[in-house]
């Protein structure tokens, strides 16, 4: 039986931006709007890509350690709520 993991690309957030996060998220968006992650977990995904087998996933974090890229900054204008899966 071949295993397979649920895999994504994301960026880390700073510490203090993900503190920052779940400060706003507690002001703007009831306890029942969904599961809140902790701020060490939070992150912002890049690309879904769903069950990969072990051997795809061999393949993906090699090309994935060639990634390089300079430093950037990233300005946000907005947020988002999925209500079905809870997430904000």
């Amino acid at each position: 039986m071949l295993s397979t993991r649920r895999l994504f690309f994301a960026l880390s957030l700073p510490d203090a931006l993900a503190q920052t996060l779940v400060q706003w998220r507690a002001q703007h968006f009831a306890p029942e709007a969904g599961r809140p992650v902790a701020a060490a977990n939070m992150h912002m995904t890049l690309a879904f890509l769903g069950e990969v087998s072990e051997q795809k996933e061999r393949a993906l974090r090699l090309l994935a350690d060639r990634i390089r890229q300079p430093a950037f900054q990233l300005h946000l204008n907005d947020a988002g709520q999925w209500p079905r899966p809870g997430v904000v």
